[in-house]
């Protein structure tokens, strides 16, 4: 067989196939080009903006130390606040069962303490009888008791003759002590646990006598005077040199037409009757 010619033309199947072999290698290195172009605009961005990017790190990093810190200072709020209502509970549970233990001797306290609220609230601090609102309160049951069984409720109203001259001749304070011992009086000529004396305003006094008639109510009368004269508490400034008392008497039967308080207001006309007569005496309704 003789020898292949050297300058022999390529058989065209195998042409196309190294053209085709020399385009597929042209684009990969176009394409690896590409991309060596790319990573090398990756990379000058990155270099470019890398400090932005820490900054922003350094600050979200610094943010959630933060966020960290202040978590934590909530829970151990938290755990406190908790701590403290637990402790209440077990105090009001102490609370609650000591109550029911000594509820017996605890509604006592209450009640006693109550009873005393109730004297003092009806009780005139500088004298010790009852006030105005304990007298309205007598009064108005008085009245009803007497409507309801037909016997007379009598009512004594007292004033004391010139107090403002006692008080500026001796002074306040010695015109307390007189009001004192005039008190004292008014209770020891109370003599049944019903009657009752009572400051109605100043120097005026009132006494309420339950099922008493007008004469009954006049030994009342007797008995405050002679008290009262027995003591004989210097009064200079008055006409009768000693401490004396001006009174008004009524009796009246409870009808259901009349209202207790008219009682008083019929006595304060008789005891400035007795004042227009000279003081020292009384006037009552019997005439």
């Amino acid at each position: 067989m003789p020898d292949q010619d050297d300058g022999a033309p390529v058989d065209e199947t195998d042409a196309a196939m190294l053209r085709g072999q020399v385009a597929a290698l042209g684009a990969r290195v176009r394409d690896l080009e590409q991309q060596v172009s790319d990573l090398e605009i990756a990379l000058s961005t990155a270099a470019e903006h890398g400090d932005a990017i820490e900054v922003e790190i350094s600050a979200m990093n610094e943010q959630l130390h933060r966020e960290i810190t202040e978590r934590t200072r909530a829970e151990r709020r938290l755990q406190t606040l908790l701590g403290a209502l637990r402790q209440q509970r077990d105090d009001l549970e102490i609370l609650v069962s000591t109550i029911t233990e000594h509820s017996d001797d605890i509604d006592a306290q209450w009640l006693r303490r109550y009873s005393e609220i109730e004297i003092v609230s009806r009780t005139d601090a500088l004298t010790g009888i009852a006030n105005r609102r304990r007298l309205s309160e007598v009064l108005d049951n008085e009245w009803r008791r007497g409507l309801r069984g037909g016997t007379p409720v009598s009512v004594i109203l007292l004033d004391v003759d010139h107090f403002k001259a006692f008080n500026d001749t001796y002074g306040h304070q010695a015109g307390d002590d007189c009001l004192v011992k005039l008190c004292a009086t008014l209770r020891h000529a109370c003599r049944r646990p019903t009657d009752l004396a009572a400051r109605y305003g100043g120097e005026e006094f009132a006494l309420v006598l339950p099922a008493t008639g007008i004469d009954g109510a006049l030994k009342v009368v007797e008995t405050i005077r002679h008290e009262l004269a027995a003591q004989a508490i210097p009064h200079l400034a008055s006409t009768h040199r000693v401490v004396t008392v001006s009174m008004g008497v009524v009796t009246e039967v409870p009808s259901a037409g009349r209202d207790p308080t008219a009682l008083l207001a019929d006595a304060d006309q008789l005891l400035y009757a007795a004042k227009r007569a000279g003081r020292n005496t009384y006037r009552s309704s019997r005439g």
